[in-house]
């Protein structure tokens, strides 16, 4: 039935913003841009008169993307300030890394603040055991994850 994951969805308020973070500064490559004004896409989002801005960034050693959307019609709503790690719905996207201490302090140096400093689950834990991470927005407020182990 399911073949691969292609592309999950981004709302963004700024294409030139979020392609300025996640290619300028993560270091994804752009697969595609467009622009959506089409009938038969408002139809299948179900939202009449529907015009968006479409980048896909690659991620690396994988055929998945990101997709991220900037509804120019009809406009959404931003991530709410108070949105946390326990809201509902989709929460995260985490990227894997070899060395999470280097790749933190290279974001760093490129103008990144953590929510916490990297941390390690106990070697104890039966399946995640020392297992690195740490958390960080992106330029909508959205929460991206680094990931060792």
């Amino acid at each position: 039935m399911f073949r691969a994951l292609h592309h999950f969805n981004l709302i963004v308020s700024d294409m030139e913003k979020t392609k300025a973070f996640y290619h300028g500064v993560l270091g994804l490559e752009i697969a595609l841009e467009t622009e959506i004004d089409d009938p038969e896409f408002s139809r299948g989002v179900g939202l009449p008169g529907t015009k968006v801005l479409a980048t896909f960034f690659k991620l690396p050693g994988s055929n998945g993307l990101i997709e991220t959307f900037q509804y120019l019609r009809p406009p959404g709503a931003p991530v709410p300030q108070n949105a946390k790690a326990n809201d509902g719905g989709w929460q995260h996207l985490c990227f894997q890394v070899d060395d999470i201490g280097r790749t933190v302090q290279t974001l760093k140096g490129k103008g990144i603040q953590f929510l916490s400093t990297p941390v390690t689950i106990s070697p104890q834990h039966p399946s995640l055991g020392g297992v690195s991470f740490c958390y960080f927005h992106g330029p909508d407020r959205e929460v991206l994850e680094i990931l060792q182990g």
